[in-house]
C-alpha cells in the first residue's frame, strides 16, 4: 500500500505532465518528457526531472522556459489538486535517456565488431 507522500508524488507527476501541454512558450518546442518527481519530506518542494529531445541549445531554452513557467504551473496545480500545500516546482534536466542511448550505441558497435 502506498503512503500519502508516494500518492502525492504520483499525482503531482501526472498533473505536471498534463499541465506542461498547456504552457504556450516557444522555448518548449522540443519533445519534453517528465521522467521523475521527487517530493521533499515537508512536501513544500517538488523537483521535477525531465528530458528533452534536441540539441544543447534547445535544452537550454527549455530549461529557461520551465523556470519561467514554474509559478504558472504551481497555480494550475493549486486549482487541480485538493491539497493544503502546493509545492514549489524546481525543474532538473535528466540526462539518463541520452546516456542510455550512448551506452546502447556503444554496445551495438561492440557487438558488431565481435560479430564481423
Amino acid at each position: 500500500m502506498f503512503d500519502r507522500a508516494e500518492r502525492l508524488k504520483e499525482l503531482y507527476k501526472r498533473l505536471v505532465n498534463e499541465l506542461l501541454r498547456e504552457v504556450k512558450d516557444p522555448g518548449l518546442a522540443g519533445f519534453l518528457t517528465v521522467t521523475d518527481l521527487e517530493l521533499s519530506a515537508d512536501r513544500k518542494t517538488a523537483v521535477v526531472h525531465y528530458s528533452i529531445l534536441g540539441s544543447d541549445a534547445e535544452r537550454a531554452r527549455a530549461a529557461k522556459a520551465l523556470e519561467r513557467a514554474a509559478p504558472y504551473l504551481r497555480g494550475l496545480l493549486r486549482k487541480r489538486a485538493a491539497v493544503k500545500i502546493v509545492p514549489q516546482l524546481v525543474f532538473s534536466y535528466d540526462d539518463t535517456p541520452r546516456q542510455a542511448a550512448r551506452i546502447d550505441a556503444l554496445l551495438h558497435r561492440l557487438e558488431k565488431e565481435r560479430g564481423g
